[in-house]
């Protein structure tokens, strides 16, 4: 274990999503882009000269927000495709990459129907999500039914930020990455937590990205305001402890947060044993990997064994099929 390294945050760009993006959107591929951004390119083949280069050993692909421009027949028709273009490059490759399933988050039984099938049949790995659909962020009822069914099968479920509702990229000029994908990540962590959704479904393990937006730093004095303002309406006033107690239960993987001040705030929430490791290739380029494995490499907060565990140990253990490859 101690020459693994498991990334836990990749994106696969399927022709077949980037086709359907550009048909919703009505952009032609060269003018396509992702968050505002062009599209990189990518490959099966690139992903993995990205990975030899920098010593990962496996990749968990995922594509959380595939389905969210489309709704219905189209939006389960997609989502399908998708699962089942991420279990051929598994089955091609089982011992580098592994895969969570795309769920259309438009209809909770399509949702249940659509991950059935994924990890019943695909043996995919887990499942992916966005962190709110249409405005609505987990841990609204709205969503109660799928995570049910998620904290029956201890389903492993990994949550990525998308622009929040009415964002307009052009009132302050910065990419939605830059600021707004951590306040989102915020958001949904918060809203899992006060909604009490999170300690409903505590067998969910739910991975939010990006070192958990600014959870990290803020959890203190949410776990301060909230029994004095309350948790929203309709919903039971949680004690501080009881705050810290959820916000505590996720997993954060450290994608663009290996920097010595992120770890420190992400160490004194969590222990090393809910902390992984993540890259983000390739909406993040590769060149930027190494200077995120040389910060965590030097970061002098945590023992060898947390660092191992970081690296890929607990990665194993909620995906136990890559420590059988």
């Amino acid at each position: 274990m101690s020459n693994k390294l498991i990334d836990v945050h990749s994106h696969p760009l399927l022709p077949t999503w980037l086709e359907a993006l550009g048909r919703a959107t009505g952009k032609t591929s060269d003018a396509l882009t992702i968050s505002g951004a062009p599209v990189p390119p990518w490959s099966t083949e690139r992903h993995l000269d990205a990975m030899d280069g920098h010593g990962i050993s496996a990749s968990i692909l995922s594509l959380p927000d595939a389905t969210d421009f489309l709704k219905g027949r189209e939006a389960r028709a997609l989502a399908r495709t998708i699962n089942e273009q991420l279990a051929e490059i598994v089955a091609r490759h089982p011992s580098r990459f592994g895969a969570f399933a795309v769920v259309p988050l438009d209809d909770m039984d399509a949702a249940i129907e659509e991950m059935t099938y994924a990890l019943d049949v695909l043996r995919l790995d887990g499942v992916a999500s966005s962190t709110h659909a249409d405005g609505v962020y987990l841990g609204d009822s709205y969503f109660d039914r799928w995570f049910e069914e998620m904290n029956r099968r201890s389903v492993t479920l990994f949550v990525h930020p998308v622009p929040p509702p009415h964002f307009e990229l052009g009132r302050i000029g910065l990419n939605v990455a830059i600021l707004e994908f951590m306040f989102d990540s915020t958001r949904m962590v918060a809203n899992m937590v006060m909604s009490g959704a999170k300690a409903r479904f505590r067998d969910v393990a739910i991975i939010s990205t990006h070192g958990g937006g600014a959870i990290p730093y803020l959890a203190s004095r949410i776990s301060v305001l909230e029994p004095l303002f309350g948790a929203g309406e309709n919903r039971q006033t949680l004690s501080g402890e009881e705050v810290l107690t959820g916000l505590s239960s996720f997993y954060y993987d450290l994608t663009a947060s290996t920097a010595p001040a992120s770890i420190d705030a992400i160490r004194r929430l969590v222990p090393a044993s809910q902390i992984l490791m993540g890259f983000d290739f390739p909406m993040m380029p590769a060149s930027t990997i190494a200077s995120a494995q040389e910060q965590f490499a030097t970061y002098e907060g945590m023992q060898r064994d947390e660092k191992r565990m970081i690296l890929a140990g607990n990665a194993l253990r909620l995906f136990p099929r890559l420590a059988c490859q």
